[in-house]
């Protein structure tokens, strides 16, 4: 076990056992009653003509009273949105205003309809889809009438709407009139883009969705997003691309691709020389003495199999543990030559069974960098599993290539395994412009660089004349103004700056602590998760977020979150909220509010607000902090140029989202001081990176407004503004100062905090009489069966020591049910001691009931005078248990 395996062990240990020893106590939120302090009804007004959005000088903008763009009376607005997934996209009528005002208190105003297309309804009545189970696009008639009676109450409720087109549908042949495949990949991705009957289809899908809803010059819709988490850009760099080109689908885009050639060069000649010779490839590295790497909870065999032609190996975990891996070592990597690793790979397993495991190749000494990894889908049968890479740093003598498979249940076979540096390829012997029998540059095919851009550039023209095509639909359809997106910066990455070209704003995802599933995807009693803290943990997705934001256009996050039952949870909505007012974004969206339609059910499931009282109790807050002033826009921003032979770059070594590596390869930048100023990315622009942008920049990273602090060592991120104060992360046992408050955490407490001061009147801190302080804890289910009632507790997944999950309620099964479960819901006790610096002579401070109603006042012995202010102390025993706090100054 290496240093950092037994650090990262040994704070994983000390945290179960805080957790052990943490108290809950039941609480529930009561949305449809919700008022008083935390009640944030007041942000959003109903919309009207004048509340129509267009894009102004890089920003969403309402259109004011005028209605005419580019005026004196045009306003900027930022919008704070949740997800609705399936069929929680069409609440029935008399759910359609309750479920709207719920999320009007929270400060929401704006709803991502995600999902729409995914599952279509055999019974209209269903109303789980857009779309009925006739021939794409049969639009289902009762799912049109309840989005658009939701559309209504969302109107009035002051809340628009982001309309998503292309995101789960699955083309059926027989049903749709389009070509065969031998195994129709998920969501059809990335086949929607390549047929032209599959994009006509959905041109149609799409201004039969507007048009029956009705949506053509209504403020309601404020952006529209083509396609979700797809590219033909994305996929070949992810090696997904080539499995799925079949049949015809192969023969048209090889004509596509030939026909784009053609285009380009004016004869054979022309393109010979531009390409460059071949190269012949070398030798495999890999000799075959493969070996057992485990951790020493883990155990298995490794032998030769007998009898067959060519060298075959059989591994089987006998004991399953944190780490089991058989690999090949001592190989050396030469930075910048190309190589592609082959192996051939079938898990003993009845037909239909799959299996994950991965695939990478890394350093086999400290600190273990990794060079590329794929996640390989097993079945029954032989297959054939490709990558390949153009490395950006050498390794002599400590290569690794291995295979990771703690989790499996079957024994695995091996067989023509291969690392070898590859020879770039040119244009073939037989290949011609006139034949039009030019291959596809596959995604572990090495080519010339000439070649390869072609190819890449190719494929960025194929995803813009898609895009192109939808976004034609849209105008039609809707009306010129609304802001369109394409899919997001983190598939596809750098060249989607050109595929978007006509589009006009760009779109990102990301998440925190995502969940695992080791054997079925999305087994919902076999999942699990690594329990990390983002303040804790760097905070690297809010960089990957911030370094791919392009200049000119208004920039969104339409997925994010630290999902359930993560117990850190509670920092993900007031964090990013206060880093991308910082960054000047223009949306974030929580992923999701619900996937159904239970919306009574008030338990935490999934990725859930309705439920997750973990992040309920500050999202209002969260909505505030991104929509109002409290927080001002970066005062220097880092604007870094980036030339087209640069997004290439990024393409051939396969960077997709993870852009800030690149900058710092490239230009030396330090993603940190992305906490320090905003960045936006200039397409084909000019001059050096800014010298801020390369600069070390020193910890604890201060903002260059001056309010908010990021300490990774201390792993605590604070809001220090004129009005919002903060401490997310781990206080420990220390005082922590952030502008308006310290906070002390009591040694009853974890040590881990989420605790933000905002004001209800919307004055400063040290101005405002109406305060709201929310304090909450992680949240817990019932365990089912339990007698007396307890928290159904969050355990390590079986086997391991750095994995976590709920505890099992179904026999044979290692977690507990993600989806659905018991009440009363538990909240984690954090008692706190926080001081409230202010002019104030008195003070009352008021634990708030789930409605947000006043229960009884904190007693004196709980509020001590002090020469700043106030220092409260909260969840106090004998005190009413609440998340939130409503404080009165006089």
């Amino acid at each position: 076990m290496n240093y950092y395996d037994t650090v990262r062990i040994l704070v994983y240990l000390l945290a179960a056992a805080a957790a052990a020893q943490t108290a809950h106590y039941q609480f529930a939120f009561d949305q449809d009653a919700l008022s008083g302090a935390p009640d944030l009804s007041h942000l959003n007004r109903a919309l009207a003509a004048a509340d129509r959005l267009f894009i102004r000088n890089g920003h969403f903008t309402r259109v004011g009273e005028d209605l005419v763009r580019n005026t004196e009376d045009d306003e900027r607005i930022r919008l704070f949105g949740v997800n609705l997934a399936f069929g929680a996209n069409f609440p029935e009528e008399k759910d359609a205003v309750r479920i709207a005002r719920r999320l009007r208190r929270l400060g929401v105003n704006l709803v991502r309809l995600h999902h729409m297309d995914t599952q279509p309804d055999s019974s209209a009545a269903n109303a789980g889809s857009i779309l009925t189970t006739g021939p794409f696009p049969s639009l289902n008639p009762i799912a049109v009438s309840r989005l658009r009676t939701f559309l209504d109450a969302l109107k009035a409720e002051g809340v628009y709407c982001n309309l998503n087109l292309k995101v789960g549908y699955v083309f059926r042949p027989a049903v749709d009139g389009v070509p065969p495949h031998p195994a129709f990949p998920t969501q059809s991705k990335p086949l929607h883009i390549i047929h032209p009957r599959m994009v006509e289809l959905q041109t149609e899908f799409t201004r039969k969705v507007i048009d029956a809803l009705r949506l053509r010059d209504d403020p309601v819709l404020a952006m529209a997003e083509i396609e979700n988490e797809a590219s033909l850009v994305r996929e070949w760099q992810s090696s997904n691309l080539d499995r799925n080109l079949a049949g015809d689908y192969r023969s048209i885009f090889t004509d596509q691709w030939n026909a784009f050639l053609k285009a380009k060069y004016s004869s054979t000649d022309e393109l010979r020389a531009a390409w460059g010779a071949s190269e012949p490839d070398g030798p495999s590295m890999l000799t075959g003495n493969w070996i057992i790497e485990r951790s020493s909870d883990a155990n298995g065999t490794l032998e030769r199999v007998e009898g067959e032609a060519v060298p075959t190996l059989r591994a089987v975990v006998t004991q399953k543990g944190a780490r089991f891996i058989i690999k090949e070592v001592g190989f050396s990597i030469v930075e910048s030559q190309p190589y592609v690793a082959e192996i051939e790979l079938r898990i003993d397993a009845t037909a239909g069974v799959t299996r994950n495991i991965n695939m990478d190749v890394k350093q086999d000494v400290s600190p273990w960098r990794q060079m590329t990894n794929r996640t390989l889908t097993l079945t029954s049968q032989w297959q054939k599993f490709s990558m390949s890479i153009t490395p950006t740093w050498g390794m002599d003598g400590v290569g690794r290539f291995g295979l990771y498979f703690e989790a499996l249940d079957f024994p695995l076979y091996v067989r023509n395994w291969k690392l070898y540096p590859a020879g770039r390829r040119g244009l073939g012997a037989s290949e011609t412009l006139e034949t039009a029998n030019i291959g596809l540059v596959g995604e572990t095919d090495i080519g010339t660089t000439s070649r390869t851009n072609d190819y890449l550039l190719f494929l960025a023209d194929r995803d813009k004349a898609y895009l192109d095509a939808m976004l034609a639909a849209v105008r039609d359809s809707a009306d010129p103004w609304v802001p369109v997106a394409g899919t997001q910066m983190s598939y596809g990455g750098l060249l989607n700056y050109d595929s978007h070209d006509a589009l006009d704003y760009q779109d990102n995802h990301f998440y925190v602590d995502h969940y695992n599933f080791p054997n079925v995807s999305w087994d919902g009693r076999d999942w699990r998760m690594r329990d990390q803290s983002n303040a804790g943990s760097g905070m690297s997705a809010f960089q990957s977020m911030a370094a791919a934001r392009q200049a000119g256009r208004p920039y969104t996050v339409s997925e994010f979150n630290q999902p359930w039952p993560n117990t850190c949870a509670a920092e993900i909505d007031p964090a990013l909220s206060v880093f991308g007012a910082f960054q000047d974004w223009d949306s974030i969206m929580h992923f999701a509010y619900s996937h159904g339609r239970g919306w009574d059910d008030s338990v935490p499931n999934g990725f859930n607000i309705n439920g997750d009282w973990t992040k309920f109790a500050t999202v209002g807050q969260a909505a505030w902090l991104f929509r109002s002033d409290a927080i001002r826009a970066g005062l220097e921003p880092m604007r870094i140029p980036v030339s087209k032979d640069l997004r290439l770059r990024a393409t051939r070594e396969k960077r997709n989202g993870a852009i800030g590596g690149l900058l710092t390869a490239v230009f030396g930048f330090d993603p940190n001081s992305l906490f320090v100023h905003p960045a936006e990315l200039v397409k084909d622009g000019e001059g050096e990176i800014p010298e801020a942008a390369r600069r070390k920049a020193a910890a604890p990273y201060v903002s260059d407004t001056g309010e908010t602090t990021y300490d990774p060592a201390a792993r605590l991120f604070l809001i220090h503004s004129p009005k919002a104060a903060g401490v997310l992360g781990f206080p420990g046992g220390k005082k922590i100062a952030a502008g308006a408050i310290d906070v002390e955490l009591a040694a009853s407490a974890r040590g881990f905090a989420t605790i933000v001061l905002t004001p209800i009147d919307q004055a400063p801190l040290n101005e405002s009489r109406r305060l709201l302080l929310t304090n909450p804890g992680h949240t817990l289910r019932t365990q089912p069966g339990s007698n007396p009632a307890r928290p159904q507790r969050i355990i390590n997944y079986p086997n391991t020591t750095d994995w976590w999950t709920l505890e099992p309620d179904q026999v044979g099964k290692p977690s507990g049910n993600l989806n659905s479960g018991s009440r009363p819901i538990w909240m984690e006790r954090v008692e706190a001691y926080v001081t409230v610096r202010t002019p104030a002579a008195r003070i009352a401070v008021y634990p708030l009931d789930g409605a947000g109603q006043r229960l009884a006042q904190l007693e004196a012995r709980d509020i001590e005078r002090v020469e700043s202010g106030f220092r409260l102390h909260l969840q106090a025993d004998g005190a009413p248990m609440s998340p939130w706090f409503e404080i009165v100054l006089e």
